[in-house]
């Protein structure tokens, strides 16, 4: 039977969920599809994808359109690797041990989440470069649990050729950045997953290496343009991240920025804290970083 949003012609400003209140404006100016977090995961309004395993009717496509790991395998051994392009996400964890940092070695089709104890000395390196960075007269932030991420060589080829091709006009170097988004999921509560919420801005941008954020959109648009933004201060950053309320946690992403030696409009900009870059193979997501502000 048809309800009356079915048969109401829906204001375009308004959530396509509920229909009753407007889309929810970030502080970037993006507008979403939905009002909120409620109405995002209820994905009402927009038939969530199915899994394209044959027979499997599952919802989510975020494992290289499958909706987990073990389907995403079933699914091309039985196509051809050019059917469904795109990395999956690999579940398992990797070992850091106390003396030094064991960098996670991925399959060549995955993206890989490595959880970092807080014993490694890539946790140590790490902390202490967030705490000297985070400046707020609000107080400070304590880093909960670490995840570092590693790509497959199709999109760390793609990003090893920009620093080279950066490199060659000039001495380019690579700035530590952090953005933060949306989280729709309970990041940091059950491993280290990706979840598969078309509209979690922190699951699509580590997902896709940037090469899409929340709702498949492929920049923001602020004040320096159409562009991939962050900041080098992440309590700066922080003002955009937003959590469920079923984690604890804030969530950010820790990214590596390559910045030629001559800046360009066209393809970067620093605007005091704020960096802004025009391809998704000039920023690098390195970890997902769960904190608590502490006051």
């Amino acid at each position: 039977m048809a309800t009356i949003l079915d048969t109401v012609p829906r204001n375009a400003t308004m959530c396509e969920a509920c229909g009753i209140k407007p889309k929810y404006v970030d502080p970037s100016g993006t507008q979403h599809s939905y009002c909120g977090r409620s109405c995002a995961r209820t994905g009402v309004g927009k038939a969530a994808p199915e899994c394209l395993l044959r027979g499997c009717s599952n919802t989510g496509t975020a494992f290289n359109g499958f909706c987990s790991v073990d389907h995403a395998k079933k699914g091309n051994a039985l196509s051809s690797p050019s059917a469904h392009p795109g990395p999956k996400t690999q579940l398992q964890t990797h070992n850091h041990n106390d003396t030094g940092r064991t960098k996670p070695k991925a399959p060549s089709d995955v993206v890989h989440l490595s959880e970092i104890p807080s014993s490694a000395t890539v946790w140590r390196e790490f902390v202490r470069e967030w705490n000297s960075k985070w400046l707020s007269l609000e107080g400070s932030a304590l880093v909960e649990k670490l995840y570092e991420i590693s790509y497959p060589t199709s999109i760390s080829d793609a990003q090893d050729k920009y620093l080279q091709g950066s490199q060659a006009t000039g001495q380019a170097h690579i700035l530590r950045t952090f953005h933060a988004s949306q989280c729709i999921c309970d990041m940091g509560t059950k491993g280290p997953t990706l979840c598969k919420w078309n509209s979690c801005g922190i699951c699509n941008v580590v997902g896709s290496a940037f090469r899409s954020i929340a709702f498949g959109i492929q920049s923001n648009i602020g004040r320096q343009g159409k562009g991939l933004y962050s900041s080098r201060n992440p309590a700066s950053a922080d003002r955009f991240a937003t959590s469920c309320l079923s984690s604890p946690y804030r969530v950010m992403i820790a990214c590596d920025v390559v910045l030629p030696q001559h800046l360009d409009k066209s393809n970067s900009v620093v605007a005091g804290d704020r960096v802004v870059v025009r391809v998704s193979d000039a920023i690098i997501p390195r970890f997902i970083v769960m904190y608590t502000k502490q006051t």
